[in-house]
């Protein structure tokens, strides 16, 4: 499948440019050192809180998850690695990108490759539980790590001279090659020296409202090595499950079960609260608790989208596509046009256009055009009415990014309905509650009217029964000539 267009390397040819504006590369002329401040929207005096709030806004907006540009994202995250390193700071804001690079390329393409090399990271998995994410915790962490033997101290290798790899001489025949090769003596190392190993206490903070596979890096607290920096320690969280709630995002929900009384009348009922207190939950009187049977934790819905026939946008094209598959095209918006805020795509001649915009402005700019057929995002409002749950409002998770806001408490109520009702309990139900949506004026005595009773019934199981299984009952088993098999091939070929 091609797409058509240019501009950008963007896979459907973006036709409108890069949709965040000129965030590329500075031209010629006097060095550039405001691109990482303009980047991230502060002052050149910006202090280190101010820049790593900054940066957590935009993340926020712009992260490839939440359906951010990628290379917009890569641009941010390179700004704020170094603003938010003093010395590279300082070697910025005289020199701009060449002297924090040492001579261009991207920050991302050189790591490992900068003068001062770094030992090997380690990385330990650290359980953590719902109540430490909401309010926050220190953990005393023992480690152990292999440092150098300063007493005995380190000596670069006379063997390989501190090359870590020797040259040898190999004979082949009248001809003598010279070959590369691992020098044993200091095992690749290029220093001799003795390691010790020493035991730390780490204290590892756990912000509030860390998600889950968050990582605390711990600078130059692993391994040691006799020409650089000591390797990283990187603890990463795993959130164990628990008792009562489920976690998602910054959300928490809790399954409970309410009689029909209180889905009719009203309920109160106590929680727990993850830092030890009693949360008391009641609806207002006069709500009714509808069923809900939308679940957060399955995977995400398909997109609705609706279909107009014989209809045009006249918005500007985004992207073009040389195909008309329509599960392409759907997957499409919501992989490599992810981000690109796309609101409608029209079919027409066996090719497509994507057009940029929300759904109001797709709608405003649809015009009537014989063959094209436009297909608009579906409504949103529409969606989420069928998601609406019973909440308590700012009772989740704090949030990482503030830990002064938090997230909210959704219910997810089950209704548990009474087994039967007396004939009293009926009449005093018919009297109370609004009247019956449907009746039957049918005589039941009169022989044209089939009177049944509701049973309970599986309709998997329902289903299995009726299906046809390639044989009636009144089949012959005999009767296929004495040859095994042949009826299902007469049946095969009867189909065809």
């Amino acid at each position: 499948m091609f797409f058509g267009g240019g501009g950008g390397g963007f896979p459907f040819g973006g036709m409108g440019g890069d949709p965040f504006g000129g965030m590329g590369g500075m031209g010629g002329g006097d060095v550039d050192t405001d691109e990482y401040y303009n980047t991230l929207g502060v002052d050149k005096n910006a202090t280190d809180s101010e820049i790593k709030k900054a940066y957590r806004k935009l993340a926020m907006k712009h992260h490839p998850d939440r359906g951010g540009d990628p290379d917009l994202f890569k641009e941010m995250t390179e700004a704020h690695t170094v603003l938010s390193d003093p010395e590279k700071r300082k070697r910025y804001d005289r020199g701009g990108k060449e002297a924090v690079e040492g001579g261009g390329g991207n920050p991302f393409q050189r790591r490992g490759s900068t003068s001062t090399k770094k030992g090997p990271s380690t990385t330990h998995v650290l359980k953590v539980t719902l109540e430490d994410l909401y309010c926050g915790k220190t953990k005393k962490m023992k480690m152990q790590r292999k440092t150098i033997d300063r007493e005995k101290g380190v000596q670069k290798c006379t063997t390989c001279k501190g090359q870590g790899v020797v040259i040898r001489q190999i004979r082949m025949g009248p001809m003598i090659q010279q070959m590369q090769a691992p020098c044993e003596e200091c095992n690749q190392e290029g220093f001799l020296y003795a390691r010790k190993k020493t035991t730390e206490i780490l204290e590892v903070n756990i912000q509030k409202g860390a998600p889950d596979g968050h990582k605390i890096v711990m600078r130059n607290k692993g391994d040691e090595i006799p020409d650089g920096d000591a390797g990283d320690i990187i603890f990463v969280l795993k959130q164990q499950e628990h008792d009562v709630y489920k976690r998602k995002g910054a959300d928490l929900f809790i399954q409970q079960k309410i009689s029909l009384v209180e889905a009719l009348c009203g309920f109160s009922l106590d929680l727990p609260k993850l830092d030890g207190r009693k949360l008391l939950v009641k609806t207002k009187p006069g709500q009714i608790c509808k069923p809900c049977a939308f679940d957060p934790f399955a995977p995400a819905e398909e997109v609705d989208w609706e279909v107009m026939e014989d209809t045009d946008c006249t918005l500007e094209d985004m992207a073009k596509a040389e195909t008309t598959d329509l599960d392409v095209l759907k997957k499409a918006v919501n992989t490599q046009l992810k981000g690109k805020n796309i609101g409608c795509f029209v079919v027409k001649d066996g090719q497509t256009t994507f057009k940029q915009g929300t759904r109001a402005e797709c709608l405003e700019a649809k015009k009537k055009r014989s063959g094209a057929t436009m297909y608009v995002l579906g409504d949103e409002n529409a969606s989420s009415s069928k998601r609406m749950m019973r909440a308590v409002e700012g009772e989740g998770l704090p949030l990482m990014r503030d830990p002064y806001q938090f997230g909210n408490l959704f219910l997810q109520l089950e209704i548990v309905f009474p087994d039967e009702i007396t004939e009293p309990m009926r009449a005093a139900l018919q009297a109370a509650l609004p009247p019956a949506l449907n009746s039957s004026e049918a005589d039941e005595s009169a022989e044209d009217v089939d009177t049944q009773e509701c049973t309970v019934l599986d309709p998997v199981a329902s289903y299995k029964d009726g299906v046809f299984q390639n044989k009636d009952s009144y089949d012959d088993d005999d009767d296929d000539d004495g040859h095994p098999g042949m009826r299902g091939q007469n049946v095969q070929c009867a189909q065809q």
